[in-house]
């Protein structure tokens, strides 16, 4: 959007709107058609339309607009609220791109306040095409402000970044934006993985004024600097105060997976989960929380809701690798295949190695016992892979032993076992192993570990 912050800056009495890609959200077609006639009246040419969140994903995918105007309430159970947040949380929204969300809901704006990704404006239905012009014009103004910054941010340019919004803080043009300043510099360093820096300045916004944001902010530095105790302390406070900001809940459900208390986990994103219906993305975490808890009735509950939506276009190749793992948690092996038959081409294509192989671990296990063949082709791939996670290490463990591979499901559960994700992984590990009546075989692996560990310790 850089060419429209240089016209726009320039005052252009031209038609400032004419290079604008739009993107129209919106189940209804008399109100995409209405949409449409409202942008072209501003002056906007470049109009494209989608009427689901799937149309919406695949067109945002396969080419970004400058504005986004957006319906909340999508049809299917799904909400422009919801593709803000993923877009957002996957990272496929640039900061410089205008997200303004259209809604004939009276109580949007306190949806809005109870939440931590927000669209850049809002506006109720019905309106007058100069109010969206007007609205547009201050969100531009806005990001016009802050453009160097999103240049640096979006390259992952941390210091450059940094520079930029300590010049903002000193700049009249940004004296409006003072606390958008601030939030800003202490997300930014918190990226940049300056973790006391980061803490220091969401202290100091918390010093001004008791934003739930920048509790939470404050609360995932705590998390990153594996200050685990004082993280779920802090978000409990958050969710005390503001019982509707859903994030929230979602960072509880995280701090508590570190922590290795699972069944905690459930039940902060049940509670969330019950409070957005709509949310199959949180709904997702909780079937695989719920997965490492061992909890296989809760699991397949929830899968049946998600998969009830009917609705996996526009799902990220991330989003299906959990479903299908949920799915062989809870032995339904007929949905892991429907979902691994629903994977595109081009989504492994630009897979890694590691998403390719916990792939070929969930076909084996799909296929049951004649998936021999398959797990013997993958094996010594699965041998020579050095950094799997711990849901893919948990992959590689489950087909071992479903094909007697016993040495190479104590490899991988040693190396887990050995490394900073033990607390989060003992109980799933265990519950595989305890499936195939090996749960003393499991706690002997688990104190040679913890021996090897010691010895470690000693000789340093």
């Amino acid at each position: 959007m850089s060419h429209f912050f240089s016209e726009f800056s320039r005052g252009d009495n031209g038609n400032p709107y004419k290079s604008l890609r739009f993107l129209v959200v919106e189940d209804q077609a008399a109100a995409r058609q209405t949409l449409r006639m409202c942008i072209q009246s501003m002056g906007g040419f470049s109009v494209d339309m989608a009427q689901s969140h799937g149309e919406a994903m695949s067109r945002l995918r396969n080419r970004m607009p400058d504005v986004i105007i957006c319906d909340y309430i999508l049809g299917n159970s799904r909400t422009g609220q919801q593709l803000l947040e993923e877009l957002r949380r996957e990272g496929e929204l640039p900061h410089d791109v205008v997200f303004i969300m259209v809604t004939a809901e009276r109580g949007y704006e306190q949806v809005i306040s109870a939440v931590e990704l927000v669209p850049d404006d809002y506006i109720i239905k019905p309106f007058a095409p100069e109010l969206l012009r007007t609205r547009l014009e201050k969100v531009i103004r806005k990001k016009q402000v802050f453009s160097r910054y999103y240049l640096h941010r979006n390259s992952a340019d941390w210091d450059g970044a940094l520079e930029e919004l300590d010049r903002l803080a000193q700049s009249p043009a940004a004296a409006h934006h003072r606390y958008d300043v601030m939030r800003q510099r202490a997300d930014t360093l918190m990226r940049a993985e300056r973790h006391g820096d980061a803490a220091e300045a969401y202290e100091a916004i918390l010093e001004e004024h008791p934003f739930p944001w920048a509790k939470a902010g404050y609360a995932r530095v705590l998390q990153r600097s594996n200050r685990l105790a004082e993280a779920r302390a802090l978000v409990d406070s958050v969710i005390a105060q503001v019982p509707r900001y859903f994030e929230a809940y979602d960072l509880k459900a995280e701090i508590c997976t570190e922590m290795g208390e699972h069944g905690e986990a459930v039940a902060a994103l049940q509670t969330a989960s019950a409070l957005t219906p709509h949310n199959w993305s949180r709904k997702r975490a909780l079937a695989v929380a719920a997965s490492r808890n061992g909890d296989v009735a809760t699991v397949a509950r929830v899968m049946a809701e998600v998969m009830a939506q009917g609705d996996l276009a526009g799902e990220g190749l991330e989003a299906v690798v959990e479903m299908t793992r949920c799915a062989v948690e809870v032995r339904n092996h007929a949905l892991a295949a429907q979902l691994l038959a629903a994977i595109k081409p081009e989504q492994l294509d630009k897979a890694g190695e590691e998403i390719r192989l916990s792939l070929e671990c969930l076909t084996v296990l799909a296929e049951g016992s004649a998936g021999g063949p398959r797990f013997d082709r993958i094996r010594a791939r699965l041998v020579k892979m050095q950094l799997f996670s711990v849901d893919g290490a948990i992959d590689v463990v489950r087909a071992a032993l479903l094909h007697a591979d016993r040495q190479l499901a104590n490899m991988t559960a040693a190396k887990v076992l050995a490394g900073p994700e033990a607390r989060r992984s003992f109980k799933a590990l265990l519950a595989v192993y305890c499936q195939h009546g090996l749960e003393e075989g499991f706690r002997d692996l688990q104190r040679e570990v913890a021996s090897q560990r010691l010895m470690s310790r000693t000789r340093h």
